[in-house]
């Protein structure tokens, strides 16, 4: 408690490029002094998410960690299961399992594999994590997988380590409500929660399960700076035009869904001109509204201002992901503007 208040849970996204290895380690290490819930990782194209937590698991000792996300297409759910019983026990049980299917561009173009069957297989593919984990015999006859037989060999530290989705579309976010302890959005619009509850809650009730204990963590994208709180608004509407533009068609139909079709339709008009020529003007698509109503940047006091909004509208976990060009001073002092232990 800070002043009679409840300290705020808030997770941090560790930066996946523009930081040295010490940097990084010593970003996670001052979001564990500063009271910070939780530490996440994604992998993208670099650095593998559960590598990475393994390494900085060992040198934290309370701060919970998190895959953000680590992908269904790229591994087998055996695989997931191993890794994650793995990296809970390096971690002392400190692991939240985020899994997501991520998109064709991904996962064709660069593993190698089929995209088809996305919610048939984050269904199956749950059900074995979970199984497996639980340390009984996985024998699973699906759509999607087939396995006989498989059993941890080491005991897992836990029987039942959370699991979150990141999911986009309707179905999925209704999936992610029957079957996952929480949800990991991106880039979502804080006035149309209570559309997106509705669809957890959606799943939910077809699993008999209690919606509102689904924990709702939305990636928001953070930047707090005194010194250039402008510039630390156009990097984050460089950073969402790069999603909704340059990374297939899921973001860019989410943002529509939100309201923002004319928005979302110009900025992929603007980042399909050659030469890179016209990313300058998606990025200043992205208006004010948009950003405010999805991130936290500016000043510290704005920053601060639009994460009570997010809270207010029913996100219970925020996580702050710093956006592309953002330099170990700008995370620093985003870190100590909006530290959970100074609110």
């Amino acid at each position: 408690m800070t002043n009679g208040k409840p300290i705020r849970r808030i997770g941090v996204h560790v930066p996946a490029d523009g930081l040295s290895r010490q940097e990084t380690l010593d970003l996670v290490r001052r979001a564990e002094e500063l009271g910070y819930e939780s530490i996440w990782a994604g992998e993208s194209w670099g650095f593998d998410a559960f590598t990475t937590l393994a390494w900085l698991a060992g040198q934290t000792t309370r701060i919970g960690i998190g895959t953000h996300i680590a992908t269904m297409f790229s591994r087998t759910p055996a695989m997931t299961a191993q890794s994650a019983a793995s990296l809970d026990s390096i971690s002392g049980g400190r692991l939240t399992l985020g899994l997501g299917t991520s998109g064709p561009i991904v996962v064709e173009h660069w593993h190698g594999q089929r995209w088809e069957q996305p919610l048939q297989r984050t269904r199956e593919f749950v059900d074995i994590v979970r199984l497996a984990l639980s340390g009984e015999r996985v024998d699973h006859d699906g759509k999607v997988f087939r396995l006989r037989g498989f059993r941890l060999r080491d005991e897992p530290p836990r029987s039942k380590v959370p699991v979150m989705l990141a999911s986009i579309g309707p179905r999925n976010v209704e999936l992610t409500g029957e079957l996952a302890e929480g949800w990991l959005p991106i880039f979502l619009r804080m006035d149309s929660l209570p559309e997106m509850q509705a669809l957890l809650a959606t799943g939910a009730a077809r699993a008999g399960r209690d919606a509102s204990a689904i924990e709702i963590a939305p990636a928001m994208l953070a930047a707090a700076s005194e010194r250039a709180p402008e510039a630390a608004r156009d990097m984050a509407r460089a950073h969402i035009a790069f999603y909704a533009g340059g990374m297939g068609t899921f973001y860019n139909r989410m943002l529509q869904r939100f309201g923002w079709t004319q928005e979302a339709e110009r900025i992929n008009r603007e980042w399909a001109r050659p030469n890179r020529e016209g990313r300058p003007a998606a990025a200043a698509t992205v208006s004010d509204e948009m950003l405010d109503s999805t991130s936290a940047v500016g000043t510290p006091a704005h920053a601060r201002e639009r994460l009570e909004a997010a809270y207010a509208a029913g996100v219970t976990l925020p996580v702050l992901m710093f956006p592309h060009g953002a330099d170990a001073a700008l995370i620093g002092d985003t870190l100590g503007a909006l530290a959970p232990s100074r609110w």
